[in-house]
């Protein structure tokens, strides 16, 4: 009879465990936090674990970025305070220069196979979690979270456009057609209209985050990155928002800048309030979803 002890214990705590527990990957490198609402967010460089086991990557950029993890974690906060919901969240724990999960693997793992493991991980967690957001609200929204250290104190909204593409007109950004190689590009099919009002235009993420005191890039104040510095959008984007095989997926990578937003955890606060009521004023407009009481989207 002792045997049927522990395996009938274990039956137990499973169903008695909460439903949305946290899940890790091999040796809690990784963690995915289920939530119940549409929103995605996804922290790759925010980790601090240094594992011996794993040699430091040689190329690429190794540096990680400061207080991002803890970004992420108060904008699931202020989502969660807003709403009484959680977003979905993934975490990488690992220092940059072990891995990078936002480049394709070879870069990012530097051949490791315990690094590797830990990208796959990563990312079949992404798609998990978009699953689950679109089988329960008709889509999903992915809001990847970084620093940067760029000469303009602003945010950077990355949709997998680069300068050049967002430096055009209106007319011309509309006419070239470049939405549908974005991170919006099923946001936008489903919605028509300009694709230049849609990424910069009076209701854009740019002009609600504006509305609220940030600057940020592209919205109405400021339409183009010119030639400054400017993140586009790296892997993450690409691979679970811009691919097409991505349906009923859309979203954004945000670039932060420190002073001011991610420095303090008073000011990570401040800003996760702000951000968390810009993607709420979002989905609501552009996909007819209210967060507070979970009307599904369109």
């Amino acid at each position: 009879m002792r045997a049927l002890v522990r395996p009938c214990f274990l039956l137990l705590l499973w169903v008695i465990a909460p439903v949305h527990a946290a899940q890790f990957g091999t040796d809690r490198f990784v963690e995915y936090r289920p939530g119940e609402l549409p929103f995605v967010l996804t922290s790759p460089h925010g980790g601090s674990l240094t594992p011996a086991s794993i040699p430091d990557r040689k190329e690429g950029v190794t540096t990680k970025d400061m207080f991002t993890q803890e970004l992420t974690l108060a904008i699931s906060d202020a989502l969660h305070a807003a709403t009484g919901r959680r977003p979905h969240v993934i975490l990488s724990h690992l220092h940059r220069r072990k891995l990078d999960p936002n480049r394709e693997i070879k870069e990012a793992a530097a051949g490791q196979p315990a690094a590797e493991r830990a990208w796959r991980e990563f990312h079949d967690f992404i798609r998990a979690a978009n699953a689950a957001a679109v089988a329960g609200h008709g889509f999903a929204f992915l809001v990847d979270i970084h620093g940067h250290a760029h000469p303009i104190p602003r945010i950077e909204l990355g949709y997998a456009l680069n300068n050049a593409q967002l430096n055009q007109d209106d007319r011309a950004f509309d006419a070239a057609g470049v939405i549908a190689v974005s991170t919006l590009r099923d946001l936008h099919a489903r919605l028509g209209g300009s694709a230049a009002e849609l990424i910069r235009g009076p209701r854009s993420l740019g002009a609600l985050f504006a509305a609220q005191g940030v600057r940020a890039v592209p919205g109405p104040a400021e339409p183009r990155p010119e030639n400054h510095p400017y993140f586009s959008g790296g892997y993450i984007v690409h691979a679970h928002a811009r691919d097409p095989a991505t349906t009923r997926v859309d979203g954004v990578q945000f670039e932060h800048p420190r002073e001011g937003v991610r420095d303090t955890a008073a000011n990570r606060a401040r800003y996760a309030a702000i951000a968390a009521e810009v993607l709420r004023t979002f989905l609501r407009e552009r996909y007819g979803y209210d967060s507070a009481s979970g009307t599904p989207g369109r």
